[in-house]
């Protein structure tokens, strides 16, 4: 049983780390669709580091529009405020969105309006994360970078949780820690204060730990990192990930 609730509280912390870091920095997708979301959309676009706004009408959907930029935009025909078809011109004329028209039914006759309106694809209720991720990968701008960083030789894959050096996986990092290598490979060669990493490691809400918690997880990540990068501590500023180019 401890076991269990163990691996439990671990996937629970991880899927909080999905979701923060998709938040920030994942790629958007926004979702038009009176039924409220049930949880695992998001959680499974999450894992591909796409970060889901779900809203329950077009006229909200305009406001979140401008708010997020979203890389895809998934809209049901039924949904309420103006018509869905008008909203995907809008949205049109606004950016170049890839568009999904989203139902129940691929022969409603909403779907053929949305689809002459601007809609490149349709998905049927209920939404399979695997099948809308392959097709935001095909849209028109680029998904995958959001799942990825490369900084020299290091690359961090956050979907798979994975670290490599020089084409190498090195050992799996504890959470802490590949959360704080990923800010610092963000920002990199720029500083990340102490607050933008408590926000990375802890959110920006709720108690978090002291400020030498931050140092110890720099300490160990240094360590694990050897040679490969220098994570230098500037007084009163923050930390910094840089690459000898020697």
């Amino acid at each position: 049983m401890a076991m269990r609730d163990g691996r439990d509280a671990r996937r629970q912390s991880v899927r909080a780390y999905l979701h923060r870091w998709t938040e920030t920095t994942g790629a958007q997708l926004l979702v038009v669709d009176p039924r409220p979301d049930e949880g695992a959309l998001a959680d499974g676009m999450a894992g591909h580091g796409v970060h889901v706004t779900w809203v329950g009408s077009t006229l909200d959907a305009l406001v979140e529009f401008g708010r997020t930029d979203p890389h895809a935009v998934l809209v049901v025909p039924e949904a309420p405020g103006i018509p869905a078809e008008e909203f995907v011109g809008v949205i049109r004329r606004l950016g170049s969105p890839y568009v999904i028209a989203g139902t129940e039914d691929v022969t409603e006759n909403g779907v053929g309006s949305l689809m002459l309106a601007g809609a490149s694809a349709v998905v049927l209720r209920p939404y399979a994360p695997q099948h809308l991720w392959e097709l935001m990968a095909h849209g028109p701008r680029s998904v995958s970078e959001h799942a990825r960083v490369e900084v020299g030789p290091i690359e961090l894959d956050a979907t798979a949780f994975t670290v490599r050096v020089d084409g190498q996986r090195i050992a799996d990092l504890p959470l802490k820690e590949f959360e704080l290598l990923r800010t610092l490979m963000l920002h990199a060669p720029g500083v990340v204060t102490d607050d933008e990493l408590g926000d990375a490691l802890w959110g920006t809400s709720g108690h978090r730990p002291g400020g030498n918690t931050i140092a110890m997880h720099v300490t160990r990540l240094r360590a694990r990192l050897g040679a490969a990068a220098v994570v230098r501590r500037v007084r009163g500023r923050g930390y910094s990930l840089t690459i000898d180019p020697a």
